[in-house]
């Protein structure tokens, strides 16, 4: 059996003046900047008795991959993600990082 293992950087940035995120992807094994096409995603994250699913949709298409994960993946996009919009502060770290 062969694995394969695809790691990319991601940084995401409010610009204020615009008020627009932005994000810039890179791989992490050559550098290179990875350019997106256009794209919509719907995430939707669900628990049931401590487990939680996460349902990605590529809106356009209809393509839905799904991941499945402990009780930490909500509170990790929470706490790593979202961000208060009335202020400039960072999201808090957790114990997840």
């Amino acid at each position: 059996m062969s694995s394969e293992t695809f790691s990319i950087l991601l940084w995401c940035w409010r610009d204020w003046q615009r008020n627009v995120t932005q994000i810039r992807v890179l791989r992490v094994d050559t550098g290179e900047e990875v350019h997106f096409s256009d794209i919509s995603y719907l995430l939707r994250i669900s628990t049931d008795a401590g487990v939680s699913r996460c349902l990605i949709r590529h809106l356009t298409s209809g393509r839905e991959a799904y991941i499945q994960s402990g009780e930490g993946i909500r509170a990790f996009i929470e706490a790593s993600l979202l961000k208060n919009e009335n202020t400039n502060e960072p999201p808090e770290k957790t114990g997840a990082e």
